[in-house]
């Protein structure tokens, strides 16, 4: 059978699975076990699949995943970030549109600790939006930075999302880890900018308000007592992979472990608080191991019907600049984004696109971070990104999906700039991991 008719029978039976409403990952087993067994030979075409998803699994490698759900679990159900949260608040004195910078604040340090883009969405969305309307402050300045913000989750290590993405890519996963963090940085100044600059020209977004004096030797002793033991354990995983102390693997361990220690000391630490962490860690890592399974399995089929290779032939042989074709894939992965979720969305990609980056001789690194950002920017992309619902299920009753699209806009215009400016200045993304 030729190439061209097998991926068009692969594709269209996945797609029409997707339509009639079946999950993206058991369309994809589906589609693959049925694949496997007519394209490679009947059962022994399905042990071969089974084998592979099985290899796929047992690696070092998917380990971080499950220890950084594992820490983040155990920062939100002790209180712990929220503490922190607080202590920063303390530092934000007078500035335009105070409550905003809170917001972009706030998704940073809930990165560090979580990953989790859906998480920090819902979180900040029911605890800083009320306040923010009662102090007058308009939808813009406050849908856009808490939707922003709360994509910063995935480009701030430990991301979860990141790594799941260097075991889809096949990279490493340090490496990309490390490779975020000026990006992830780029990303959160640019909101900071944008927020107070236009704060400043028109000062009814965010009305000013009285703010509670706090003595600078308490706000000391806040940050000491709070940000300080929050920042060590946020070394232990970058700092230790950065250096090359530890493997991410470890790093990661490390800052699970770290993290038990700090709620301990916090007395944040329970017998409900260390169940709950524990059953949800459990769920959250199961998902994630039978997506990552599902990817593998679509993988195998894609790379057996030929149509990898010759698609990367075909991208190689394009009379166009290399730099055109990576343009081109995330225009592809930018509308895709409207109506796929960000892991299905790298699951269906990433197997083609890989290897055209490869034959392209670009930096697997670099593309990934470039795709990392994209995703991010698919979550917030009209019209079923999966944080403008989030946004609209905990904001006020009064807040329309016109307004949250509205409010989004401008972080979405800065996610593309940012992007533009690691095709431009590849530094952006490969210094760091340069120096590892």
């Amino acid at each position: 059978m030729e190439w061209y008719i097998s991926l068009t029978l692969v594709m269209g039976s996945f797609l029409s699975l997707v339509v009639i409403g079946v999950p993206i990952v058991f369309a994809l087993f589906s589609v693959t076990i049925v694949s496997s067994y007519f394209l490679m030979g009947g059962a022994s075409g399905v042990e071969l699949l089974i084998d592979s998803i099985y290899n796929s699994l047992t690696v070092f490698v998917l380990l971080p995943i499950t220890l950084f759900i594992l820490m983040g679990e155990v920062m939100f159900r002790s209180g712990i970030a929220m503490q922190m949260i607080d202590t920063i608040d303390q530092w934000m004195g007078r500035l335009p549109g105070r409550m905003s910078l809170l917001a972009v604040a706030s998704g940073a340090v809930l990165a560090t600790l979580s990953g989790a883009s859906i998480g920090s969405t819902a979180m900040l969305g029911s605890t800083l939006a009320p306040s923010m309307e009662k102090r007058g402050y308009r939808k813009p300045m406050i849908l856009g930075p808490i939707l922003g913000s709360g994509g910063l989750a995935i480009m701030i290590p430990p991301s979860g999302l990141g790594v799941i993405l260097a075991v889809l890519a096949n990279v490493s996963v340090g490496k990309l880890l490390i490779a975020i963090i000026i990006p992830g940085i780029l990303m959160a100044l640019m909101y900071s900018a944008y927020i107070v600059s236009r704060c400043t020209l028109d000062p009814s977004l965010a009305p000013s308000y009285e703010v509670k004096r706090t003595p600078v030797k308490l706000r000391l002793l806040l940050t000491f007592k709070y940000v300080v033991p929050l920042s060590f354990l946020i070394f232990l995983v970058t700092g230790m992979i950065f250096v090359g102390v530890a493997t991410p693997t470890e790093a990661a361990a490390l800052g699970a472990a770290g993290a038990f220690v700090v709620a301990f000391c916090y007395q944040g630490l329970s017998r409900k608080v260390t169940a709950g962490t524990l059953e949800n860690t459990l769920r959250i890592s199961v998902m994630v191991l039978v997506i990552l399974a599902a990817s593998q399995s679509f993988s195998q089929i894609l790379a057996f019907t030929g149509a990898t290779r010759v698609l990367v032939a075909w991208a190689s042989s394009l009379p166009v600049p290399p730099i055109v074709v990576i343009i081109a894939m995330q225009a592809v992965v930018f509308v895709l984004g409207g109506f796929i979720n960000g892991v299905p969305l790298m699951m269906i990609t990433l197997p083609i696109f890989m290897p055209v980056v490869t034959a392209l001789h670009y930096d697997p690194i670099w593309f990934c971070v470039i795709m990392l950002i994209n995703v991010e920017t698919a979550q917030l992309t009209p019209p079923f990104g999966i944080l403008l619902f989030v946004m609209k299920g905990v904001a006020s009753p009064d807040t329309t999906m016109m307004q949250i699209i509205g409010a989004a806009m401008p972080f979405i215009i800065m996610n593309i700039v940012a992007m533009g400016l690691l095709m431009l200045f590849p530094a952006i993304a490969l210094y760091l991991p340069s120096l590892m």
